[in-house]
């Protein structure tokens, strides 16, 4: 039987302002390993409420092991940068201008905030989250267990550095993702895994427990300590 998990409510302070958070943990005697999900792009259901993260969060919980969930900045009880510029407006300047440092800025200090329960991490990315979840593990490697990314937009964003990573390593994509098509000739490291999931989509809708499991399978086949 899977332990019992529950959900506390975190604020997490950032450079700019305090992010909304969520650490889900068990009763059960606390590990030194934990996991970080960054959510998808707020424009494309990128928020602690997403199907696919609940999913993967319930089943890394299964597993015993503490998982943060947090919310980028304007979203839900997140700090707003401009409190009268509505959600899509800041977010879709963000887009235009290509300029997601501030974004990477304040998930650098989730990764810091980690760190009061657990201090290596296992880091799980959905689309965006992918991409800014690479960022956190290029700043951090020796914190860094493993790389998941679950619908990275590989083709819309820098994922070169994925060649060069010695860390395992999951890819988790959909035949029918029409939003985010992969790269001719991306390269692999050898300790990369890769799933495809056939006869779904982006958004995993009603699948989201085969990428949960799928997630907690590489995972735990990490023989977690």
């Amino acid at each position: 039987m899977a332990p019992e998990h529950h959900r506390l409510a975190v604020s997490i302070p950032g450079p700019e302002g305090v992010l909304e958070g969520e650490l889900w943990y068990t009763d059960e005697n606390p590990r030194q390993v934990g996991v970080l999900l960054c959510p998808p792009h707020p424009l494309l259901a990128g928020n602690m409420e997403n199907n696919v993260v609940q999913a993967v969060a319930g089943r890394c919980a299964e597993l015993g092991l503490p998982v943060l969930l947090f919310n980028y900045r304007a979203v839900g009880k997140s700090f707003k940068p401009e409190p009268d510029l509505p959600l899509f407006e800041y977010w879709n300047r963000l887009d235009q201008e290509g300029a997601f440092a501030p974004v990477i800025s304040d998930s650098r200090a989730v990764m810091a905030f980690c760190h009061r329960y657990f201090q290596q991490v296992h880091l799980v990315g959905y689309s965006f989250g992918a991409f800014i979840a690479l960022n956190l593990l290029a700043d951090s490697a020796e914190d860094g267990l493993s790389f998941t990314g679950i619908a990275p937009p590989l083709a819309e964003r820098d994922f070169s550095r994925l060649s060069t990573l010695s860390l395992p390593g999951l890819l988790i994509t959909a035949a029918e993702d029409i939003l985010l098509k992969d790269p001719a000739g991306l390269l692999l490291p050898p300790t990369f895994q890769r799933l495809v999931l056939q006869k779904t989509d982006h958004f995993f809708l009603g699948r989201e427990e085969e990428v949960a499991q799928a997630v907690g399978g590489f995972i735990r086949g990490l023989s977690l300590p």
